[in-house]
């Protein structure tokens, strides 16, 4: 008769071990001990994470009925077969249930283990309080996680194979990442071989390194570990004075003991992007740098590099090179564009992702609106334009390291409306208006010659298309002609000077914002001849078609668009009534945009393009 009924048990434990769903509640609590999840975000709170039964049909209250009464069975020591104990804690149960929901205990009295025909059985590596939540969980399909009993339930679920109970503290430690504890996680996720949550963590501290670095974890690291973080070239610091304020108070937390490990640290720091002044005030002047020989060379290469720009060719390293970091790579810069009133503007503004902040840049020597824009060997070029009065062939250069415009080259066509794009090392301009006519013409600049010539035109007169460069050819996307509106896209190709026609767009629209992220094309906004538009597409080269993704938030011909650190930016333009400030960045993951900060200094018809971060930034 007991053997039926184990029969009928284990059937019916194993229907509902299957059917375990996750629901996320919000309540509060206190601290934790080994790992730190007690920080001010969390300050006073209890995160509970309840795995439950569900989804069952019509047998889900049976299955519900059948839970309690074996649990109640349990807490009343009746047909208990097995005694589970840790250390001097002991707690009684039945063998059919936890071999039902555990393969740890299903391997253990089903096979032929010792265990099996054992009454009490001691288990090692666990603390008493989560085996006894996880052996209710296997009775009831509920359990509550918290910042006190995470970890023991993690280190315990792995133990005894409780996949969903793992998946859920997994979960939660996820959830509660911080710049505190995250170091922490990293390493205790890494131990239990949750390998989802040591990526998560090791994103989080790198994106988050100026916090980080200043946690008991962090200086707690040993010294490879140190080592192995800033030499990421994705670590996301504002200035590399971050990084070596970070290592100096690594350092000096054990200064005897850790001050040998100074100049393997130093090598990692890229010393010649630090701020002169900084450099010479705060690292050179280092008591424990100055009596360091290889230390006193890196600040020398640093030195040499920021002494003599004209060398500055010969003397390129990993620590000459910005770090690739997403969101710290670099500063958007918007320019020229119009006042309230319409009026051009030589006015320049940067934006920081990292601060949030628009911030006044250095100005033109020309009033430019719908003005073409280009970044080539870490200049700035503003191409052509509209002054208020004539369209503009000149070209002014910005040089971020000198802070200074120059003029260069001018083309030999007035343009403004163009598109501006850079291909192996030389920029095209692409169509545009030149006060009487759209153009088809294309004009290529190579900065060493200083000169521009004319390359192949496209097949079509072309005003305020989008352009921009893809796999090392050139997009000419949608526009006008002065009469008609184009949904049609040309490809040029600069090895065989030739254009060709590719899959049109599902919209026909002109005065568009146009970049490339992720090897697609996505095209924003823009007038198609009776609406202002929103609405956004992306091409694929791989299928050679075009696809919606969410729309803009606002309305917007005339925007200018920009990728920096894997995100759209949609900068100005203009709605059917004004000229924008606003800004909003896509995420292509979430597939949202969001408002950003709003430009300070302009009213739309901005250029924008992106410099990388340097020592002057």
């Amino acid at each position: 008769m007991l053997a039926r009924s184990r029969a009928v048990v284990s059937t019916l434990v194993r229907s509902y071990a299957i059917v375990f769903n996750i629901r996320i509640v919000h309540n509060f609590r206190g601290p934790q001990k080994a790992l730190n999840l007690h920080h001010s975000v969390l300050a006073g709170r209890k995160i509970n994470v309840e795995v439950t039964c569900g989804g069952g049909g019509k047998g889900e209250k049976r299955i519900k009925k059948l839970q309690e009464r074996l649990h109640s069975l349990r807490k009343d020591g009746k047909l208990c077969d097995i005694q589970l104990g840790v250390g001097d804690f002991h707690l009684k149960s039945h063998r059919v249930v936890l071999a039902a929901a555990s393969s740890y205990f299903n391997a253990m009295f089903t096979g032929d283990m010792k265990e099996s025909r054992q009454d009490e059985v001691i288990l090692f590596g666990v603390e008493f309080s989560a085996l006894e939540d996880l052996v209710n969980f296997c009775y009831t399909g509920r359990i509550e996680i918290n910042v006190d009993n995470v970890q023991n339930l993690l280190c315990a679920s792995n133990l005894l194979q409780l996949t969903s109970v793992k998946q859920a503290c997994v979960e939660f430690l996820h959830r509660v990442l911080h710049p505190t504890n995250c170091l922490g996680i990293r390493s205790f996720a890494d131990t239990y071989s949750c390998v989802d949550l040591v990526e998560a963590a090791d994103v989080f501290a790198v994106k988050n390194f100026s916090e980080v670095a200043r946690s008991e974890e962090f200086l707690s690291l040993a010294p490879e570990a140190v080592v192995e973080m800033i030499s990421r070239e994705e670590l996301n610091v504002r200035t590399e004075e971050e990084v070596f304020e970070a290592i100096s108070a690594w350092v000096r937390r054990e200064e005897d003991e850790r001050k040998d490990f100074l100049p393997e640290l130093l090598k990692n720091v890229r010393l010649p992007l630090i701020s002169p002044q900084y450099l010479c005030d705060k690292v050179s002047s280092d008591e424990l740098i100055k009596s360091n020989l290889a230390c006193r060379d890196l600040v020398d290469e640093a030195k040499d590099y920021l002494l003599m720009p004209e060398r500055r060719c010969k003397l390129q390293s990993i620590r000459t090179k910005p770090r690739r970091c997403s969101e710290a790579a670099g500063l958007i810069y918007a320019i020229g564009g119009l006042t309230s009133s319409g009026e051009a503007l030589s006015t320049v503004e940067t934006y920081d992702t990292l601060t949030g902040q628009w911030l006044p840049g250095l100005p033109m020597s020309t009033l430019r609106t719908r003005v073409g824009v280009a970044v080539l060997d870490n200049k700035l070029y503003a191409l052509g334009g509209f002054d208020g009065h004539k369209r503009l062939s000149t070209v002014e250069c910005f040089n971020p390291q000198f802070q200074t415009w120059k003029a260069v080259a001018p083309m030999n066509t007035r343009r403004s409306a163009l598109g501006a794009v850079v291909v192996s090392g030389r920029i095209y301009v692409v169509g545009g208006y030149d006060g009487h006519i759209s153009l088809s013409t294309v004009e290529c600049y190579s900065p060493a010659a200083n000169s521009w010539k004319f390359v192949a035109p496209m097949g079509t007169l072309r005003s305020a298309a989008g352009v921009t460069e893809l796999n090392g050819k050139i997009f000419a996307i949608g526009g006008h002609n002065g009469l008609s509106i184009f949904n049609t896209v040309e490809v040029y190709n600069p090895q065989t000077n030739t254009w060709v026609q590719s899959p049109p767009m599902s919209v026909r629209r002109c005065r568009v914002g146009v970049a490339t992220l992720n090897g697609r094309i996505y095209v924003c906004g823009g007038y198609d001849g009776s609406c202002f538009l929103n609405t956004v597409e992306c091409f694929d080269p791989e299928t050679g078609q075009w696809t919606f993704v969410a729309p803009m938030n606002t309305r917007r011909s005339r925007v200018a668009v920009v990728t920096l650190g894997g995100r759209l930016y949609a900068i100005g333009g203009y709605d059917g009534l004004s000229n924008l400030n606003t800004v909003e960045c896509f995420d292509v993951l979430s597939n949202r945009w969001t408002p950003v900060a709003s430009m300070g200094m302009h009213q739309g018809g901005v250029g924008v393009g992106v410099l990388p971060r340097g020592p002057f930034s």
